[in-house]
């Protein structure tokens, strides 16, 4: 079974979250979104959940699974952990990391290989190893940062923060505003 990891604070969460989200459902059996309820400059994180719940999950497939936790970097670090200690449970698991090209070094291959032998040779940071997909605004990679989706949100721009969304949340950017304000 191949397992997309996911992590990420995702405040709030856009077309960029939402490119790395759609490579893991291509490339993946199971999916699984790890994002936290901590706030992040202009966003609540009790408010980001209510859009999750209201707007994102629904519109996921099934094999997507959302976990809120403290830290996004560190259930992903769990989860190698779990399967480190239990190879006999896993060992037809390969996990494959979908993060930015910013974040790839926090996924160090030397690290995942003297942490966590069992599973090193199962894990593929794709961003790593295929940064030429991940880059943004290179190839299908979308131009949207986190930044700039909360200068929108700050500026009152409600048409930039609705062109920095994936395609299935555009219709719902006012509703979506909505519950951030909340």
């Amino acid at each position: 079974m191949i397992i997309g990891l996911v992590p990420g604070a995702m405040k709030p969460y856009h077309a960029g979250h939402h490119y790395l989200v759609k490579k893991a459902i291509d490339e993946c059996d199971k999916v699984y979104i790890y994002t936290t309820t901590k706030d992040r400059k202009c966003i609540s994180g009790s408010a980001m959940q209510r859009v999750w719940n209201a707007l994102i999950c629904p519109m996921l497939p099934s094999k997507v699974e959302v976990t809120f936790v403290t830290s996004p970097v560190g259930a992903v670090f769990n989860v190698l952990e779990t399967t480190d200690n239990n190879p006999s449970l896993t060992q037809n698991h390969i996990y494959r990391l979908y993060g930015g090209t910013e974040d790839a070094n926090r996924f160090r291959d030397e690290y995942i290989r003297r942490k966590f032998p069992n599973v090193a040779d199962r894990f593929v940071n794709v961003a790593k190893e295929e940064s030429h997909k991940y880059l943004r605004g290179t190839g299908d990679s979308p131009m949207a940062k986190g930044e700039w989706v909360r200068n929108s949100i700050n500026s009152g721009d409600y048409n930039e923060f609705r062109n920095f969304l994936p395609g299935f949340l555009k219709p719902h950017a006012k509703d979506y505003l909505e519950l951030l304000n909340s």
